[in-house]
């Protein structure tokens, strides 16, 4: 396969160097993917920095290093192209943000972004790819929180199913939760979480879970992030919401498998569309291996069996014998167990399993497992720039301006090694082979059947799709910390006179805080329906999201089947005329720094056919408040239509959690049972309730002034309140109300 010619970009006359670390070339070469690469900075009203590498993993993952300031705040955004727009500048979108600085030197890992719409993928699909670090500036809280892996040790050497245990605290009044990363590549949300308090410090417990042999054999750098808050976003006209933000020591951990590199074609595999699920795996020695795949309830649906350095089986999605199976989660278990055979040159394996036929190619290139290999490299004569492969320059390119010589890549590591703590190659596979097990390491155990598989992000466990759904989310951060402030809404009775919300007077400008965990709960509830098999339709945020997609039958959200609206809401204390002359519900809807309410009388949700909406959850304080519900019943008010199943919301003032949307989504795919081979999914209104008493539960929150109780609530057609995803009712035109305390 070609390599496409590396770009160095000048953005403010400012020349971007590269490092040495870079292994560009070594992955095009090998045929993996072939691309280029490009970076730029964009730091507004900040200090630039500058990168200080620049380097592929062996998997093809672009690993990013910068000179960084403590406790500032990134956001990472990438390009397919350059000077896209109509007036020459480019369209940069959004792949990672708030990244927190690791202190002097900041690194990160692209592997592409699978919750937004479209995708991000993974930079060995793109062809080209631009980078643009953004400073965000300082945290704004008073104290950082503190964040730190308890288990496992500093170079211990494991095996296998790994748990890691994270510890964060904080003196602020809500730690908003960790994250967990492994060579720069974000986890899955947490298993498990404990919240608790000591005095005036605020602990939480976090326990992750990652099959280690769905990476390479090797040293692998684990670190957590935390961010705390000092309040809660509910109240109108509050103090601004501070933010903070930690990291964790780094880990370094080796992980020494027999197994390793577990791997999958599809993130999300739907047999319907034509995809073939493409199961790969190499192994330490040449072995005989088994695929099992398993149902959720422990069910084995089909075995194949083979033997050599590698294996590659090609799943259609039926069972044995080629019977059809439902759609839902499955997972793939891969026993093996050395045979004293040599492994050849050329990693390879035969397949005598059931189905497709595997794939012809799956090798691994000998370029690749022999890093001694001596090679061409060059760098600008006069020390400009870092050292590349000769190859990556295109044909015809004048090089007397070059210096090129000869090298071995693991002799250019050697020469990186004393510029960083953490070199590129500490984030693939260590040792004296591709998969080997690292030098002081043991041996690879000469068998094993491995944990669970995929846990690695972005694959998800699941054949076939469930249906669509869509994410709307307002931070209301665009003017920082400050929030966003809306001036009076007219009451549409021709006489000058305004809304009053929440009581407050009619002409009074009304600030709504800054809610920036919705965007991180709003990723995590994308993340968490993925993994169960749904597709991410829509997904808008800030920006993204304006009035018109919440207005009318024609809003976009009517073609999916499921959407979570994450927002601030309020209610009127007055009367609307323009709203058939009944008190309601608002939400303010940002543009920029300014914005709108939005009236609820204005939304029509509810969409026709297999696609169409059945279910919307509005998290947003009030969204669901019964005094205003029952004026808009009775004016005959509705912001929804016939077609439409459940409206839920809250019928009180409304948390922002990093959680809520992660247990909404899991308890209606899978319910609340600790037993994995069990699962029970909830009704939708049974697992909006659920979510919120443990996503309150945990962050322990404060209610405001005057408030007994956190109240949710679901309205919806009388024949659907007992819909699930899974089995749902005609809607009859019946509506009714219902309403639940969820804390304390």
């Amino acid at each position: 396969m070609g390599c496409a010619p590396l770009r160095f970009l000048r953005e403010n006359n400012r020349p971007i160097e590269m490092n040495p670390h870079m292994q560009t070339a070594r992955h095009a070469i090998i045929g993996a993917a072939a691309f280029g690469l490009a970076l730029a900075m964009s730091v507004p009203a900040q200090t630039n920095p500058q990168f200080t590498s620049v380097s592929a993993t062996d998997e093809g993952a672009i690993r990013l290093a910068w000179a960084s300031q403590s406790n500032e705040v990134y956001e990472i955004d990438e390009a397919d192209a350059l000077g896209t727009n109509a007036n020459g500048s480019t369209a940069w979108n959004l792949l990672y943000e708030d990244y927190p600085s690791q202190g002097a030197n900041t690194f990160w890992l692209d592997t592409g972004n699978y919750t937004f719409v479209p995708i991000i993928p993974h930079p060995k699909y793109a062809p080209m790819r631009f980078y643009r670090i953004v400073d965000k500036g300082p945290d704004t809280a008073s104290d950082e929180p503190s964040a730190a892996i308890i288990s496992p040790g500093t170079n211990a050497v494991v095996s296998g199913e790994l748990t890691i245990m994270v510890v964060a605290s904080t003196d602020q009044p809500f730690l908003a939760g960790t994250q967990l990363y492994v060579d720069g590549q974000a986890m899955k949300m947490a298993d498990s979480t404990t919240n608790y308090s000591n005095g005036s410090i605020n602990y939480e417990l976090d326990t992750y879970t990652i099959n280690t042999c769905e990476w390479g054999n090797g040293t692998h750098i684990l670190f957590a992030t935390v961010m705390c808050q000092s309040a809660n976003a509910v109240t109108i006209n509050a103090p601004p919401v501070c933010t903070g933000h930690g990291v964790s020591a780094f880990i370094p951990v080796t992980f020494n498998n027999l197994v390793t590199r577990i791997s999958f074609s599809q993130p999300s595999f739907d047999p319907s569309s034509g995809q073939i699920q493409q199961v790969s795996a190499i192994f330490v020695s040449n072995s005989d291996w088994t695929l099992n795949i398993v149902d959720i309830n422990s069910n084995l649906v089909l075995a194949a069996t083979g033997s050599g350095g590698s294996m590659s089986y090609n799943w259609d999605g039926t069972g044995k014998s080629g019977t059809n199976l439902p759609n839902g989660i499955y997972y793939y278990y891969i026993t093996a167990q050395t045979n004293g055979l040599a492994l050849p040159p050329n990693i390879s394996s035969t397949n005598n399993g059931g189905g497709s036929p595997p794939s012809p190619g799956f090798t691994m290139s000998s370029s690749l497992a022999g890093p001694d290999a001596i090679e061409l490299w060059a760098m600008p004569a006069d020390g400009s720039g870092a050292a590349v492969p000769l190859i990556l320059y295109p044909p015809g390119f004048d090089t007397n301006e070059l210096l090129i010589f000869s090298a071995s890549f693991s002799q250019m590591m050697l020469q990186s090694e004393s510029a960083s703590t953490f070199t590129a190659n500490e984030g693939a596979s260590g040792g004296d082979s591709p998969d080997g097990a690292g030098s002081g390491a043991p041996a690879p155990p000469s068998a094993q059947s491995t944990p669970p598989a995929p846990q690695r992000p972005p694959n998800n466990p699941v054949r076939g799709l469930q249906g669509t759904f869509g994410v709307g989310c307002d931070s209301y951060t665009a003017n920082g910390t400050n929030g966003i402030t809306l001036g009076p809404l007219l009451d549409g009775s021709g006489l000058g006179t305004h809304i009053q919300f929440e009581g407050h007077g009619g002409t009074a400008y009304l600030n709504y805080e800054a809610m920036a965990l919705s965007k991180f709960g709003a990723s995590a509830f994308a993340s968490q329906m993925q993994g169960w098999g749904w597709t991410n339709a829509i997904y808008k945020v800030d920006d993204q999201l304006s009035i018109n997609d919440l207005t009318g039958s024609g809003s976009p959200f009517n073609n999916v089947n499921l959407v979570l609206l994450l927002l601030h809401g309020t209610y009127g204390t007055s009367i609307d005329y323009a709203a058939n002359g009944c008190k309601q519900m608002y939400f303010p809807i940002t543009s920029g720094g300014g914005g709108q309410y939005l009236r609820m009388s204005q939304m029509n949700f509810g969409g026709s056919g297999a696609n169409g909406l059945k279910w919307i959850g509005i998290y947003a304080c009030y969204s669901l408040y019964h005094v205003n519900w029952s004026s808009m019943k009775n004016a005959g008010v509705k912001p929804y239509n016939s077609n439409l199943h459940l409206l839920l919301g809250s019928d009180a003032a409304c948390y922002p959690s990093l959680t809520f949307g992660t247990y909404w989504a899991k308890y209606m795919n899978y319910g609340t049972s600790t037993n994995a081979a069990s699962p029970n999914p909830l009704t939708i209104r049974a697992a909006w309730y659920q979510a919120a008493r443990d996503a309150y539960k945990m962050y322990k929150v404060s209610l405001p002034d005057g408030a007994s109780s956190a109240v949710m609530a679901v309205a919806g057609d009388a024949a659907c309140m007992d819909d699930t995803l899974q089995t749902n009712y005609s809607p009859m035109g019946n509506w009714t109300y219902d309403n639940n305390p969820v804390w304390p």
